[in-house]
């Protein structure tokens, strides 16, 4: 009797069971209804469902296309979330159960576009205070998208989306009132590299999608620096990421061991920390800390990446310092040279603007700053000139060798199109005081400045004795100036690797 009530029991369950499948595949629109009625009231949204079919037997599949997904209604946006197929998969009883249970979602075509608004400029927020913690209608143990477009929408017109291209993105216990744990690998566009990062995104904040809050971890491996015009290396970089949608906090490192500009094509080791916030409504970012190392030199930037409303790209703009630094490390970035001119310490204060565009970093590049250089040079035969300047500004003989001198060097430049201008630029040799102003080409690595040469010693003083100072006892009031003794006019010409010193002799035989 155990036997026929065994077999009785079974019959009838899947009797049942067959009964809830011929029903519910009857009730394809209802479900249908069921959907966008619901994911309707949830999301405050207008939804459009083109296609949609379920079979419940021997698992419930639902399949759809054609699912758009409009915030409130509006339609002066692109839509919320836009799907160009979807599949879900699951299990009668979770499908009956409150809430509704499914066991996996694929996503094909998935765009989703944030719209502006939410937070004003002190960072308030205009959304209505939150509703009470409500239990979402489904909850989905694990979703998959291939191929996944994000766009956060600016809230100033005229400026570009900001845009995520997301290769795959997996989610876990999805629900509308739910923490969502994600994976997700993009690649960024510029600098090209691939990023994995992990974390958890929501609840959703159905009254302003904005402030959903979102934190997680990144890497972002083999980032190749050549795509962008005019610098090269591959980078590295891991960090954090916690805020909303709209506005979200990032501290991180990067490490890149073979980073050059092309104008030099010098490799350093970089290094990187930094602290930023990127506000979701414009696509900006402001970089509150930037702290870098190659070599011996450290610096310091602070600053913002910001778009211009009709301009494609952003531009770069940062207050860079360095205070204890070493001219050759800063020289090995922009000199074509394996030894470098100078060597010493430095400290630099420079505005460090790098507008969009598609020529080479260095030509775009604008740089407005002063420096203070205590170094010397490298160069024998510069520094055996400077040596014997240096002697006869005293009114000393000059001999030969070169005198391992110190010179101090200040002043302030302007980089703009790949050429160096300086201005009040100030050299100092023991006796002796240079003040240059001119021009320095990164790329034609041409020289030309023009300046004054002021001396203890007067011109028959520098000639080092004999007859010769004797005559020209007679041009030193010509060229003497208050206490100083003699003041030159002078000049330097030619190129980095072959400096031609001179006198300017139109400028000293000009009447003053």
């Amino acid at each position: 009797m155990k036997v026929v009530r065994w077999v009785f029991l079974a019959v009838g369950g899947l009797l049942v069971v067959l009964w809830i499948a011929v029903a519910l595949g009857s009730r394809t629109e209802t479900l249908r209804r069921l959907v966008t009625e619901q994911l309707a009231e949830r999301l405050q949204s207008e939804i459009e469902l083109a296609a949609f079919s379920v079979d419940t037997f021997p698992t419930v599949s639902i399949r759809g296309e054609g699912l758009v997904v409009r915030l409130g209604g509006r339609r002066d946006v692109p839509p919320l979330v836009s799907i160009g197929t979807f599949s879900v998969e699951g299990g009668l009883l979770g499908l009956l159960s409150r809430p509704r249970r499914f066991g996996l979602v694929n996503l094909t075509g998935l765009q989703i576009n944030i719209p502006p608004g939410g937070i004003d400029a002190k960072g308030t927020s205009d959304a209505p205070p939150p509703a009470e913690r409500q239990e979402s209608p489904f909850v989905i143990a694990r979703l998959r998208a291939d191929d996944v477009e994000l766009r956060i929408i600016p809230r100033r017109e005229g400026k570009e989306p900001r845009l995520f291209r997301i290769h795959r993105l997996e989610m876990q216990s999805l629900g509308i009132a739910e923490r969502m744990p994600f994976q997700a690998e993009l690649t960024n566009p510029v600098p090209r590299g691939t990023i994995h990062t992990e974390g958890e995104f929501g609840p959703w904040q159905k009254h302003n999608p904005g402030l959903t809050p979102l934190t997680g971890n990144y890497t972002f491996a083999k980032a190749d620096l050549s795509t962008i015009k005019g610098v090269g290396g591959i980078l590295e970089s891991t960090g954090e990421f916690a805020g909303q949608l709209e506005k979200i906090a990032v501290k991180g490192e990067t490490r890149t061991p073979d980073f050059r500009v092309d104008v030099s094509g010098q490799p350093v080791p970089l290094e990187t920390r930094f602290q930023a916030v990127v506000d979701g409504t414009d696509g900006d970012t402001y970089l509150n800390d930037v702290f870098a190392t190659f070599l011996d030199t450290s610096l310091h930037a602070q600053g913002a990446v910001t778009g211009t409303p009709g301009v494609k790209g952003r531009t770069v703009k940062l207050r860079v310092e360095i205070e204890e630094g070493r001219i050759e490390d800063l020289l090995r970035l922009a000199v074509k040279s394996e030894t470098p001119l100078m060597i010493g310490d430095a400290a630099l204060h420079t505005d460090f603007t790098l507008p969009p565009g598609e020529g080479d970093v260095i030509e775009r590049l604008r740089l407005a700053g002063e420096f203070d250089v205590d170094a010397r040079f490298t160069n024998r035969d510069v520094q055996t000139k400077l040596t014997g300047m240096s002697r006869r500004a005293r009114g000393e003989k000059p001999t030969s060798g070169a005198d391992n001198i110190i010179s101090g060097l200040n002043g302030r430049f302007r980089l703009q199109e790949g050429v160096i201008s300086f201005s009040d630029l100030r050299f100092a040799v023991p006796g002796a005081t240079v003040s240059l102003r001119g021009t320095y080409g990164l790329r034609s690595e041409a020289i030309a400045f023009d300046g004054t040469l002021r001396m203890q010693a007067t011109i028959s003083e520098a000639a080092g004795g004999g007859v010769k100072s004797i005559f020209l006892k007679v041009v030193d009031p010509f060229f003497k100036e208050g206490k100083a003794g003699a003041v030159l006019p002078i000049k330097v010409r030619g190129t980095r690797k072959e400096p031609k010193f001179g006198l300017d002799v139109m400028k000293a035989l000009t009447p003053k």
